[in-house]
């Protein structure tokens, strides 16, 4: 019975297999290794979307506009001004360049635009104004010469001008990036001009983010004064 007593209490006293004794340092090894791999991907996930962030930052930029003149053709009291009478004056005072290829600007208000049907003419009612981009394509040749100091670089600078005009719209032979509707309609010549006395807003806007960088609003005073 002792015999059998000792072989009993030696079977019983036996070590864990290998195999149960590793189990647990396994497991550990595995818990830990899948909490590396997701600590670097939330790293990674987080710099690109900072760096994202940091590239794709809207423009900000100071623009005044510093004069509003025109008037509309044909208009009676002493008002009458062509579509090259309408000039509009805007001055960049500060903040970040501005790639002209990245740059529209809308202007609205109450003028006239003419549309190239015979018997029709001179279209008159709420005016809506896009400039596409700010660069010379699709542009009068014209726009260039008169802003060629801004244009030159490919970018509008602090301390820079920029002069648009009623008659920025490229010859019918080339596509326009003036667009002018009038009462919503865009059959138009995209040139434009607007009612002295009458208040215009303009908003200059990154295409990129869809950003208005600047809104401004001016009364129109009379191209000839």
């Amino acid at each position: 019975m002792k015999d059998w007593g000792r072989i009993r209490y030696k079977y019983l006293s036996l070590p864990e297999p290998a195999s149960e004794a590793v189990t647990p340092v396994v497991g550990s090894l595995l818990v830990f290794l899948i909490l590396f791999i997701l600590a670097g991907a939330i790293a990674i996930c987080f710099f690109n979307i900072a760096g994202e962030g940091a590239s794709s930052q809207p423009l900000m930029a100071k623009i005044s506009l510093e004069s509003c003149k025109g008037g509309l053709p044909n208009a009676k009291h002493g008002e009458n001004a062509s579509f090259e009478d309408n000039k509009i004056v805007l001055i960049h005072e500060g903040g970040s360049p501005l790639p002209l290829e990245v740059i529209s600007i809308r202007i609205s208000g109450y003028g006239k635009s003419y549309r190239p049907v015979f018997g029709q003419g001179l279209l008159t009612g709420n005016v809506s104004i896009i400039y596409l981009d700010l660069s010379t394509k699709g542009k009068n040749p014209e726009y260039y010469i008169v802003n060629k100091a801004t244009l030159d670089d490919g970018s509008w600078n602090v301390g820079e001008r920029l002069v648009l005009c009623g008659q920025d719209s490229a010859v019918s032979s080339i596509k326009s990036s003036v667009r002018a509707s009038v009462n919503g309609d865009y059959n138009t010549s995209d040139n434009y001009g607007f009612k002295v006395g009458s208040e215009i807003t303009l908003k200059v806007i990154d295409i990129k983010s869809r950003n208005v960088i600047v809104e401004q609003r001016a009364i129109v005073k009379h191209a000839k004064k």
